[in-house]
């Protein structure tokens, strides 16, 4: 090596290397300004997740309640909210009122905002139909009324039982008492009996009958050679405490 070269060498400065204390306090700094971003990023999500789910009860709210379901279309207000109103349903002795939710909004939030959506069919009905003339609407209800009567059938009458509990029903007359029972033990749902409550009467479908027809055949456990009743015969009016439509 030259003399330049050593000389070069030697007045070069020696880079200190730092202490301990600094290296911690560096290795503390990045990890507090990493633990503060995962900080703002979880409370960021949790703010739009608390901001969401607000969002979506607040919206169930607003379209399960009475007023948005009755009183929005003109149709539903003659028709078959003023029906509900004239029901034992919303007329009962011991002050219970059903609304249009409890019979056909499911109750858990997020099935409650599936059945919002597919009822934005129903507006766009009203949209593209005229039902400014009396009976406008009785061309479409035997449709709805299937659809419902369907839909309680797939659910095993869920919005039914959240209000009422079929073994502690005690129907007034004997034909009530052995109808039931008779329900409990073949798994007959209570839409297929009570296919008429609360609004309009309408004949079940012939599909409806032939899918009670169906369930009572698949259920029927009775001693060989008895009959069977006529499927989707409804209770007497009033046995049971309830109308049928």
């Amino acid at each position: 090596m030259s003399e330049n070269n050593q000389s070069e060498v030697a007045a070069a400065p020696v880079e200190k290397q730092p202490g301990r204390l600094t290296r911690l306090q560096e290795w503390w700094y990045r990890e507090f300004r990493r633990m503060i971003g995962a900080w703002v990023f979880v409370v960021v999500l949790l703010s739009l997740g608390a901001v969401s789910v607000a969002s979506i009860d607040f919206t169930d709210y607003i379209f399960s309640h009475n007023t948005f379901c009755g009183n929005v279309c003109h149709v539903m207000e003659s028709t078959v909210y003023r029906e509900l109103q004239e029901s034992s349903h919303w007329n009962s002795p011991t002050g219970v009122r059903a609304t249009c939710a409890d019979c056909h909004v499911d109750g858990r939030l997020t099935l409650a905002m599936i059945d919002h959506f597919l009822g934005t069919g129903e507006l766009f009905v009203n949209l593209t139909n005229d039902f400014s003339k009396p009976g406008s609407f009785e061309k479409f209800r035997p449709g709805a009324a299937d659809r419902e009567r369907f839909k309680f059938i797939e659910n095993d009458s869920a919005r039914c039982r959240s209000c009422h509990v079929m073994e502690a029903i005690k129907p007034k007359r004997v034909r009530g008492e052995n109808q039931h029972k008779e329900a409990m033990e073949k798994g007959i749902t209570c839409i297929m009996c009570h296919y008429n409550l609360v609004h309009k009467a309408v004949e079940p479908s012939e599909a409806f009958l032939n899918t009670i027809e169906a369930v009572l055949t698949v259920g029927e456990d009775a001693e060989a050679g008895e009959e069977p009743e006529e499927p989707g015969l409804p209770p007497e009016e009033g046995e049971d405490g309830l109308e049928v439509l």
